[in-house]
């Protein structure tokens, strides 16, 4: 079992196919995850994407976008070994969670703008 593994799950109130390319943009990750370098290894468009990681973690990360009522539910899962640092499963989910409910407020007031 991996020391990191982050599993959360948040609902966006946004079609998946409108999500899907904002959060999987390389720069969002970038910012979201500074010390983790992300390499596709398999995108399902509007379904999420699948990454290799290294940095400060050493795995997988996964986006999964998942179609409910008028929205999306998004799940994410990080797994993997810490690479250059410790105590990053808790501060990651931390961070996961803040930065996600974050994105879910701006995307769903940039929804009902159009």
């Amino acid at each position: 079992m991996p020391t990191v593994d982050i599993a959360d799950e948040t609902y966006v109130a946004v079609a998946p196919e409108a999500l899907a390319p904002l959060l999987t943009a390389p720069s969002l990750l970038d910012d979201w995850f500074p010390a983790v370098r992300f390499e596709v290894f398999m995108d399902r468009a509007e379904k999420g994407t699948r990454w290799s990681v290294t940095g400060e973690i050493e795995g997988s990360m996964e986006v999964w976008l998942e179609p409910m009522a008028a929205g999306t539910l998004v799940h994410w899962f990080v797994r993997g070994e810490p690479g250059l640092g410790k105590q990053v499963a808790s501060r990651y989910t931390d961070l996961l969670n803040a930065r996600m409910f974050a994105f879910k407020d701006e995307a769903e007031q940039r929804g009902s703008r159009t």
